[in-house]
């Protein structure tokens, strides 16, 4: 597994596409909202297939934090934890490249994607700006 910069029409096909939209939440119907300007796109990798794509904002939410936006695997790709590693990968290169502390926004209307944090060793973090969202962190508050 590895992770790999993206372009960004990282959503060029109809399961990365659903994946990301499954990460709003279930049955969300129209189109997808664009990520921010100024996110770092990477394409999770296995074998060579892209399988799923991770979205990172540096300085949010605050000045030295890393967040990850995005972590979307293909519907066809899931089940071999190809998720997990992507997301602890980024974590590990986002900390060794210098950032404070990394953070995952999770939307609210997304349960499964709040489950899978937990899973992942993440726990709810408060204190962050959104009644839309749940922060997660490694470790707890900091």
């Amino acid at each position: 597994m590895g992770l790999v910069a993206a372009e960004a029409a990282a959503l060029d096909t109809d399961g990365l596409r659903q994946a990301y939209i499954d990460g709003i939440e279930r049955g969300f119907e129209g189109e997808p909202p664009a990520l921010p300007d100024g996110v770092e796109r990477y394409a999770v990798r296995v074998e060579g297939e892209t399988v799923g794509l991770l979205a990172v904002m540096r300085d949010c939410p605050g000045t030295g934090d890393a967040a990850v936006l995005v972590v979307a695997i293909d519907p066809a790709s899931r089940g071999h934890a190809s998720g997990t590693k992507a997301l602890l990968a980024a974590e590990r290169r986002l900390l060794s490249d210098g950032a404070a502390r990394v953070l995952v926004r999770v939307p609210r209307t997304n349960g499964r994607g709040l489950y899978f944090m937990l899973r992942a060793g993440f726990t709810p973090s408060a204190g962050f700006d959104g009644a839309d969202a749940t922060w997660f962190m490694r470790g707890g508050e900091a």
